[in-house]
């Protein structure tokens, strides 16, 4: 192993300010805020947060093909995460929801043979 396979220094600059700027964004809400009551609706927004980012993540994956809509092509990932969210609403809980899912997605994949 050389030292090139370490990548440049203005990498690992990337690297550790990307580092310290996540810490510093977790300490504001965590450190500081430690012990101080919110107000109700900002304490339901923050409760809101996870959820929305999470499904700002999932959303294009499931309805976009190469990046173009085509549900042509992705209804079986749109037909998965729907039988996943039914799920995940009736019973709770993130592990067999997941498994719930996988396992709608890749029985639909391969009932239509892709």
């Amino acid at each position: 192993m050389n030292s090139a396979s370490f990548g440049t220094w203005q990498g690992w600059l990337a690297i550790l300010g990307l580092a310290l700027g996540t810490f510093a964004i977790r300490y504001s809400f965590i450190g500081l805020l430690a012990g101080t009551k919110l107000p109700p609706p900002l304490e339901r927004a923050l409760q809101l947060a996870v959820p929305a980012i999470f499904a700002a993540l999932v959303v294009p994956l499931i309805v976009l093909s190469d990046g173009q809509f085509n549900m042509a092509l992705r209804w079986p990932h749109a037909v998965a995460a729907v039988v996943t969210g039914i799920y995940a609403g009736w019973r709770g809980g993130m592990l067999v929801s997941l498994v719930v899912g996988m396992g709608t997605l890749h029985g639909l994949l391969w009932w239509v043979g892709s």
